[in-house]
């Protein structure tokens, strides 16, 4: 038990501070004890006692400046200016039946913007009425969570709330399972809220959407953590995967419930990168082993995290989103 301020060091902080989050403890601890809710409260504890990464500094500034931890926000939809054929509204509607929340990682990152670019064609394509909020969509506050300063997040709740009540949307979809998992979680909406794997195949269901071509590839699929364990979502993604024509699907050793952690996790990547990179040595090792020419996964940042540590070691991988294969299986 901490109790006492002599109980805190930098050695303790950096101990705690060096984990995922990936809840793999959560199936796999005999005793059902809930080491990740323990790891959170104790953060807590150590940014009160002033043992906050200094690394995370910089990130707290500009939540607090621009709405999320990278750029100007007025640069969030930057993305959709390399489509093609945009409506005049570049999906920025007043209201619609569907907000489609993009995400921190999705709206700035060149290497993974392909999510939103993919997945705007899809609702296109299957005649969903959605919008996405462009500028007025702010970070959900997930990192704010991971360390260690939940009740940072008021404001960007309260503002991300507003802005959805004002498209008067009657759901939300998230490609991004950390910001699916914070919005069931920590916000209050009328709006159902859908992962991306779970309203696709929903549309598969509907008719809305058919596969026309084949997509005649050994594939493997990686549970994200914030999707499978944190979320419980891992039927839809096979589900959809199965039902595309010449797709074979192998599962990894350690899938589902059990499945590794990418190392991208709990703002690993940013306190410990060896470690992180260490990790995804291992789920790639892992990868390989079953023999797929592709790793599918339905998550930004294993994206970046697996093929980011591929490219580094120079191992020849391809990595997609669910969300590609299933724009590529449309035709």
């Amino acid at each position: 038990r901490l109790s006492r301020k002599k109980d805190f060091n930098k050695e303790l902080a950096e101990k705690f501070y060096a984990c995922t989050m990936c809840m793999n403890c959560k199936v796999s601890c005999p005793a059902g004890v809930l080491i990740a809710e323990i790891i959170e409260s104790v953060r807590k504890r150590l940014v009160k006692e002033g043992y906050l990464p200094e690394i995370f500094e910089p990130f707290l500034k500009k939540i607090a400046q621009y709405g999320n931890p990278f750029e100007p926000n007025e640069e969030r939809s930057l993305w959709v200016d390399f489509l093609k054929n945009v409506p005049d509204h570049k999906y920025e509607k007043k209201k619609a039946r569907v907000v489609y929340f993009v995400g921190c990682v999705a709206a700035f990152f060149p290497l993974v913007q392909k999510i939103p670019q993919v997945f705007v064609h899809i609702l296109e394509r299957s005649n969903v009425d959605f919008t996405i909020l462009g500028g007025e969509e702010w970070c959900c506050g997930f990192p704010l969570i991971q360390m260690g300063v939940p009740e940072k997040m008021k404001e960007l709740v309260e503002h991300n709330q507003e802005k959805v009540e004002e498209v008067g949307a009657e759901s939300m979809v998230f490609a991004c399972p950390s910001c699916y998992h914070t919005w069931k979680e920590k916000y209050h909406t009328n709006a159902e809220l859908l992962h991306s794997t779970q309203f696709m195949e929903r549309l598969i269901d509907e008719g809305k959407i058919t596969f026309n071509h084949g997509f005649h590839k050994r594939v493997t699929y990686h549970d994200p953590c914030d999707l499978g364990r944190n979320s419980g979502i891992y039927d839809p993604p096979r589900d959809i995967l199965r039902q595309i024509p010449g797709l074979k699907l192998v599962e990894l050793k350690h899938h589902r419930q059990s499945s590794v952690c990418c190392g991208g996790g709990g703002d690993l990547e940013m306190t410990d990168p060896e470690l992180s990179a260490a990790i995804a040595q291992k789920k790639i090792e892992e990868i390989q082993n079953t023999g797929a020419e592709v790793v599918v996964t339905s998550c930004q940042q294993c994206i970046r995290t697996i093929s980011g540590y591929a490219r580094k070691q120079d191992i020849d991988l391809k990595v997609m989103d669910i969300t590609e294969v299933v724009l590529e299986a449309m035709g």
